[in-house]
């Protein structure tokens, strides 16, 4: 089963990007199962598993803010606070009967680093992120090694065109989301994409800068 983990909606306040583009992506690509993950906000993922077609699996999830950098909560019941330590933060998740992923580990402003990861009870890491340079990916794919925590994959797509860019390979007798959250578990996913090449990354890099300058010098 072919799953993109981590996609955005417009509730993430940083694009504009509607639920019926990411579905006819998701067709387009045969897609099985998408992850929805606005910042801070279930609306995205809860809307997405009312509107999906019956075919493609929805698991609704969070990117929570933390004190020192994103956390992807998948399958959570309730919304998580930002702004709390990384360690509440996995616990909230936890309570609240989700996983707690780091989201990319070496992202300069929202990634937690290794050090942080290490010493916290992550239940997974995301490895491969479309939006992550190559050079980033590799370095989570090997923290995750030696972490020995499972990995999953996501586009962290904001725009229909980049839905896909990275990809969670589940086992094909996933039919639920527990079963999709316990094959993430068991370690049973593997991942597949590359991320960024230099001249996506510099304008990437700009359009990130002008962003962090306008919302006050504040993470998303």
């Amino acid at each position: 089963m072919r799953a993109d983990l981590h996609i955005h909606t417009h509730h993430s306040g940083d694009n504009d990007q509607n639920l019926e583009d990411i579905f006819a992506s998701a067709k387009r690509l045969s897609l099985d199962v998408i992850g929805i993950a606005d910042h801070n906000t279930l609306k995205g993922g809860t809307e997405a598993k009312a509107q999906a077609p019956p075919s493609l699996i929805v698991i609704p999830a969070v990117e929570v803010t933390s004190e020192d950098g994103h956390i992807l909560a998948y399958n959570v019941s309730e919304e998580i606070p930002r702004g709390r330590s990384v360690a509440e933060t996995i616990d909230l998740i936890h309570k609240a009967g989700g996983i707690a992923v780091a989201a990319h580990p070496y992202r300069m402003w929202s990634g937690l680093g290794s050090k942080v990861i290490l010493r916290s009870r992550f239940d997974a890491i995301e490895a491969i992120n479309g939006r992550n340079t190559i050079e980033g990916n590799r370095k989570a794919i090997a923290l995750a090694e030696r972490a020995h925590l499972p990995v999953v994959a996501g586009s962290d797509a904001h725009r229909p065109e980049k839905v896909g860019e990275g990809l969670t390979i589940f086992p094909d007798d996933c039919r639920t989301v527990d079963d999709l959250i316990k094959a993430i578990l068991d370690g049973r996913t593997h991942v597949e994409g590359t991320g960024r090449g230099t001249r996506e990354t510099l304008r990437y890099g700009s359009r990130s800068i002008a962003q962090w300058i306008s919302r006050g010098m504040r993470r998303l």
